[in-house]
């Protein structure tokens, strides 16, 4: 009995005692993963942490593109809108060719009645009818008629004009004209704009407008021929690629405002025919020109009173260099001493300067004489012996003969 209760005792305390094991198993199971938890929370900290603070979690910058915007243009058959000057050619040509007119030149036949032989163009540049035009195109005409943009048809009289420089003038009995704006030829530059008006080829009432740039300044053109006793040198002439063609002489070149800075006179023609070139008469002495026939029925040419030739020396790299005229001999009919000669100048001088501007070339100087009028003071500066000599005289009138 005692063994069974022994034994009995035994297994009881056994079986408790392994009950215990698992339980303190179990506490431990537990306390471990309670271990293994809070150090897996522990280091979660930890390392979000360290990715935190070196930016892994900042938001990334989206950058959108810019927006694109399509714009369809859309042509209407018919469209009515206020016009619109679109461009600087289209204002200058709706002010400029009311003054534009165009010339018709011609004979009276037994009856006195007016037959057209030929024509050009005219500007008006009062609002009294005062026209300028070119001497060519109204030499040796018995009369002429001018004709506006709107068709108006005048009488003309021819005042006068000028060979040396191509100028002509015209009157018109008509008062209250518009005239053309009157620019200034000394202030433009290869480069600018020029618009050529005129009526080429007697096409109709209305002038033509062609555009271009001003190509070159103080050209010199040998217009006329000999045979018809009309032979002349131009110079100081404005160059421009603007077309002008026959009718156009005595038209506008207009600079980008839209004012008259010559009149136009000539095209540039070789054998194989027109070169694309156009000339005019710088305005500033077109005016001047216009100002003697008005007050004297003439143009009192100045003279200087040399044959010159073109002076040049020589640079260190042996280059030559336009430096001035040379006076080969003092010159005028019959022998007969003039202006420069009186004043003390000898053949064998050097022209240097005229009145304090440096003079380089031959036809800088007839430019110069060309702007000028007799009896006007001028002061010219010499190179004799490798002295300079200063000289003030007047000018003397150009022979007739010459």
């Amino acid at each position: 009995m005692n063994e069974e209760n022994f034994e009995q005792q035994e297994l009881f305390e056994q079986k408790k005692y392994i009950s215990d094991l698992v339980e303190e198993s179990s506490q431990k199971s537990k306390s471990s993963v309670n271990i293994i938890f809070g150090t897996s929370i522990i280091t979660s900290i930890i390392v979000l942490s360290f990715l935190y603070v070196f930016g892994i979690f900042d938001e990334e910058e989206i950058v959108l593109p810019e927006p694109v915007t399509i714009t369809e243009t859309i042509k209407e058959k018919e469209l009515v809108v206020p016009r619109v000057d679109s461009t600087e050619i289209v204002s200058i040509a709706e002010v400029a060719t009311k003054t534009i007119v165009q010339v018709q030149v011609g004979q009276l036949d037994e009856n006195e009645e007016f037959i057209s032989v030929g024509g050009g163009s005219g500007v008006v540049i009062n609002e009294n009818g005062l026209i300028i035009t070119n001497h060519h195109v109204i030499n040796g005409a018995d009369g002429v008629r001018v004709i506006f943009e709107d068709g108006r048809m005048y009488e003309g009289q021819i005042i006068g004009s000028d060979q040396l420089t191509d100028v002509g003038l015209i009157q018109i009995d008509k008062t209250g004209l518009t005239p053309i704006n009157i620019g200034d030829s000394t202030g433009i530059f290869v480069g600018d704009l020029a618009v050529a008006i005129g009526h080429p080829l007697t096409l109709g009432a209305a002038p033509t407008v062609t555009t271009g740039v001003v190509s070159a300044l103080d050209r010199r053109l040998d217009v006329g021929n000999d045979a018809m006793n009309a032979a002349v040198t131009l110079f100081g002439l404005i160059q421009t690629d603007a077309p002008i063609t026959r009718g156009s002489s005595g038209g506008a070149l207009l600079n980008k405002d839209g004012e008259l800075i010559g009149i136009t006179t000539a095209i540039a023609t070789a054998d194989v025919g027109a070169e694309g070139l156009g000339f005019a008469i710088p305005i500033n002495l077109a005016l001047n020109i216009v100002e003697d026939l008005l007050d004297d029925g003439r143009v009192l040419h100045a003279f200087l009173g040399i044959l010159g030739a073109q002076y040049f020396e020589v640079a260190d790299d042996g280059a030559r260099v336009f430096s001035g005229v040379y006076i080969e001999e003092l010159y005028g009919p019959s022998n007969d001493m003039y202006a420069i000669g009186k004043a003390g100048a000898l053949p064998g001088d050097i022209i240097k300067k005229v009145n304090e501007n440096s003079v380089k070339t031959l036809d800088q100087l007839i430019t110069i004489l060309r702007s000028m009028r007799a009896e006007d003071p001028i002061t010219i500066e010499i190179l004799r012996d490798g002295n300079s000599i200063v000289l003030e005289f007047q000018l003397d009138l150009r022979p007739s003969d010459i």
